[in-house]
């Protein structure tokens, strides 16, 4: 039988340490429906995956819970993407767009947080992608643009 505690890793992002009581990743695609007058059916566009996005219940805890909170929050508020690392997922850079702090007063030690990310485009990837449409909209070979642009990256 696996054992789940042994195989899950510490979290962290921009390398401030923190607990999961959840993750709850978002995925999927952005599709517009388009409704015909006086038709029967939809027709539906499909637009991309749509941005992904991970909800995480996270808490510091213990003697210097305020400080490890305020960490927290340093690194959520600088800017730019920042390697995230949950118990389950791979490794990823990613953005906090909201860092929510709940502390009260009967769980002393005990600093609860609601943190939003998004999954930052890899560079390489992105500009690959915005060549291959390029590619295909004017039909031109544009392989020296793709190196030079990994080249930069």
């Amino acid at each position: 039988m696996r054992n789940w505690q042994a195989s899950l890793r510490a979290a962290s992002f921009r390398g401030v340490p923190f607990h999961v009581d959840s993750d709850s990743p978002n995925v999927g695609r952005r599709v517009v429906a388009h409704e015909i007058s006086g038709g029967e059916t939809v027709l539906t566009e499909d637009m991309g995956r749509a941005t992904p996005t991970i909800w995480v219940s996270a808490y510091v805890v213990g003697d210097v819970s305020d400080a490890a909170g305020h960490a927290l929050e340093a690194a959520c508020s600088a800017a730019g993407a920042a390697l995230l690392v949950l118990p389950m997922d791979p490794a990823r850079m990613a953005h906090c767009t909201s860092c929510s702090r709940n502390r009260r007063r009967d769980r002393m030690g005990y600093v609860a947080y609601d943190l939003e990310f998004i999954v930052a485009a890899d560079a390489v990837g992105f500009a690959a992608s915005g060549l291959g449409l390029l590619r295909e909209r004017f039909a031109v070979d544009l392989s020296a643009v793709a190196s030079a642009i990994a080249a930069r990256f």
